[in-house]
């Protein structure tokens, strides 16, 4: 009876982080298809060639849609109770949090580069306001001016700072959380072992 329970408690939290995960993988899937789609915000403004959009969507889609596929693989291992397809999605959860360790390195050292280009792409955005030449820029234009409505350069920085921050802060926690799911799916796995030696 104990070892039913404990195999009960090991599918349960395992469940619970693994459905965490699923809801993370679907908002990054749907993260990148509204900025895809949504043809009214601040990066579709200062990317003319959409370009930078078609990059992040497919960044986020992709992460979204692995994230998706790794949650299914769990649960199909963690519910069967198939040794190989935990240790895969052990191995697979150890090898996203190297990527996320790499991809937040990656973020910090380049957050002045990304600054940079940011200042680059509103300073051509601001020469070019108001050029009858260019009726196709008038949705840029309404963004650039909301945001100025909304502050100047200053708040940009801090919102940007704080939101670069705020990323970091969000991919250790997942990282965190992630070494705590493969801690658990490794104890669930020799747990399933032991018990299929006990049975014997």
């Amino acid at each position: 009876m104990l070892r039913k329970s404990k195999t009960l408690i090991f599918k349960y939290f395992l469940n619970l982080f693994n459905g965490a995960f699923l809801v993370f993988g679907l908002l990054l899937m749907g993260f990148g298809t509204w900025l895809l789609l949504d043809r009214n915000n601040l990066f579709t403004a200062l990317d003319e060639n959409n370009h930078l959009i078609l990059y992040i969507f497919r960044i986020f889609g992709g992460t979204g849609l692995a994230t998706v596929l790794l949650c299914l693989l769990g649960y199909l291992g963690i519910h069967n109770e198939i040794r190989c397809l935990l240790i895969l999605y052990a191995v697979l959860l150890t090898w996203a949090c190297g990527v996320q360790v790499v991809l937040s390195a990656l973020i910090f050292a380049k957050k002045e580069e990304v600054h940079q280009v940011w200042h680059e792409k509103i300073d051509l955005v601001i020469s070019q306001y108001g050029s009858k030449n260019m009726p196709e820029d008038i949705p840029k234009w309404t963004i650039l001016n909301a945001v100025q409505r909304t502050g100047c350069e200053n708040k940009i920085n801090t919102w940007y700072h704080a939101n670069a921050l705020t990323l970091l802060g969000i991919n250790f926690g997942l990282l965190a959380s992630e070494v705590l799911q493969v801690s658990l799916t490794v104890s669930f796995f020799r747990h399933i072992g032991n018990r299929i030696y006990a049975e014997k």
